[in-house]
């Protein structure tokens, strides 16, 4: 049986005002990204990867054309179906970890359950199991600046698995690491792609990371330039 899409976009164009300048981001992206996938979206600074996962993850409208995100045509969501939407099927994982620096590391991981009616023994225990699934179980009680590059980014992964979501968007989540760190917190989102059969999307400018994904997505200009 084929597998199902679980990201559709269709003739996709994202348009941003600058000034009296109007740029095209995305001129017009068609793909598919099915569910079960690993799928690296590549090329250079200014190709269009942010703006695309943007789009992917619905934290941003399309100017024209059709985005569909597990069966939901975004455009007939308003503003909070959208805001659901991303709670309900969608972890996003930054370059920049946006970890809250007051906050231990199973106390950030827990963050997006805060408004949910999920009783807190259950926010806990679901935090800790995601904690070990990462390698973090011993490290769960320290604060940001008390871990590693490394460590900091495993967190934003457990944290973006807590809702327990469909799809998990990386954006040049090796960006701040070293390289071998960067290995090992790619390898560690597949083994989550594989055993816990979560859809990855990763965004990236480095090639070496091509090996991991079984779909690779090749952006320059706004546009699509091959899928492998």
């Amino acid at each position: 049986m084929p597998k199902q899409n679980i990201i559709e976009l269709k003739d996709v164009v994202k348009e941003y005002r600058l000034g009296k300048t109007i740029v095209r981001a995305l001129q017009g992206v068609s793909l598919e990204i099915k569910r079960g996938d690993f799928a690296i979206v590549a090329g250079p600074s200014g190709s269009g990867k942010s703006t695309l996962l943007h789009i992917m993850g619905a934290l941003d409208r399309p100017t024209s054309g059709k985005v569909f995100i597990a069966g939901k045509d975004i455009s007939l969501l308003d503003d909070w179906g959208l805001a659901m939407l991303r709670r309900k099927t969608v972890g996003f994982v930054f370059q920049t970890f946006n970890l809250v620096p007051t906050l231990n590391a199973l106390e950030n991981v827990m963050l997006p359950l805060e408004p949910t009616s999920i009783d807190d023994i259950e926010k806990i225990k679901r935090a800790k199991e995601l904690l070990k699934l990462v390698g973090l179980e011993h490290r769960m009680l320290h604060k940001p600046m008390e871990l590693s590059g490394g460590e900091r980014q495993r967190v934003a992964i457990a944290r973006a698995l807590i809702n327990n979501p469909e799809i998990v968007l990386a954006d040049e989540p090796t960006g701040n690491l070293d390289t071998k760190t960067g290995l090992q917190i790619v390898e560690a989102m597949r083994k989550l792609n594989i055993e816990e059969k979560k859809t990855f999307v990763v965004v990236t400018h480095d090639l070496s990371l091509l090996k991991y994904g079984n779909k690779h997505i090749y952006l320059r200009d706004g546009l699509i330039e091959k899928i492998r």
